[in-house]
């Protein structure tokens, strides 16, 4: 899979502040719409959060990918999160959340969409990689990670 062409710099923030999931959400909504004219930060925000009461995105280890279909989205959109304190995201293993990879699909993706959660579920699955994500302080830092993780070669 080719990172890069879903996530950008202009979508990748570290260290954001959210007292809860909401919270964590509603900022990735207003980031991630910032990026696209054809977003719209409530419609992002409602269809995530409308699939968060579905059941948990929460991965565990820390990590949640919310993720939604979305009328207005024009390709697959992601963005990367981590949060100056975690969250509650309801997880399986009980552990806060404080990296989340924001997925929003167009709504005839559904093939590309399970396959783009899928990888990125594969790559949250190490422990090494979760490591230098928690240890990235700047934006850029953490959109380097991300990129090198998907490297044909990593």
């Amino acid at each position: 899979m080719n990172i890069e062409s879903i996530l950008t710099r202009e979508r990748t923030h570290a260290n954001i502040q959210a007292a809860s999931k909401k919270r964590a959400i509603e900022k990735a909504a207003i980031f991630i719409a910032e990026t696209d004219d054809s977003l719209d930060t409530q419609d992002v925000y409602n269809h995530l959060i409308a699939r968060e009461k579905l059941g948990t995105t929460a991965l565990g280890f820390g990590i949640a990918i919310p993720h939604c279909r979305l009328p207005a989205c024009q390709k697959i959109t992601g963005g990367l999160f981590t949060l100056e304190e975690p969250v509650d995201f309801d997880a399986f293993d009980d552990q806060l959340v404080s990296t989340l990879f924001v997925i929003l699909v167009p709504e005839d993706e559904v093939e590309e969409h399970l396959k783009v959660l899928g990888a990125l579920a594969g790559r949250f699955e190490d422990e090494n990689f979760r490591k230098r994500l928690t240890r990235a302080r700047t934006n850029d830092d953490l959109y380097n990670v991300m990129v090198e993780a998907f490297k044909p070669d990593a």
